[in-house]
């Protein structure tokens, strides 16, 4: 049954119901496109996204293009293998990216230049 006051389609039209996930879809498939055409400007290369997902180089530039979205299991792959990728599935989703231990690592030695260049300042 429709929902109250919508009518069901015409044939050969579609629910609206798809045509939302469809939309859906397709805005996940442009993220993930987006997150991976940022990693490859941090120099990753088509080979390493393939070495990371065990897809072929085809599948691997649909994704870059964003005109196919990536299964379940090749996520959990990107995710693992890429801090990037992990970081904006997490803002999508609502949800605050973990800190990993090589950031805190990064941000550490961070502030311990900034606090040697200090220290250099007032002498």
């Amino acid at each position: 049954m429709p929902p109250k006051g919508e009518k069901l389609p015409k044939k050969s039209e579609e629910l609206p119901s798809a045509r939302i996930r469809r939309e859906r879809a397709r805005e996940y498939a442009q993220a993930i496109a987006k997150a991976l055409k940022d990693e490859q400007t941090r120099g990753t290369s088509i080979k390493t996204i393939m070495a990371w997902t065990g897809a072929g180089e085809r599948t691997v530039k649909d994704w870059l293009a964003g005109s196919t979205a990536l299964r379940a299991f090749q996520v959990g792959c990107l995710m693992r293998s890429s801090d990037l990728v992990y970081e904006r599935l997490m803002v999508r989703t609502g949800r605050r990216p973990v800190v990993s231990r090589e950031s805190l690592k990064a941000l550490k030695e961070q502030v311990t230049r900034l606090a040697e260049d200090i220290d250099a300042a007032l002498l």
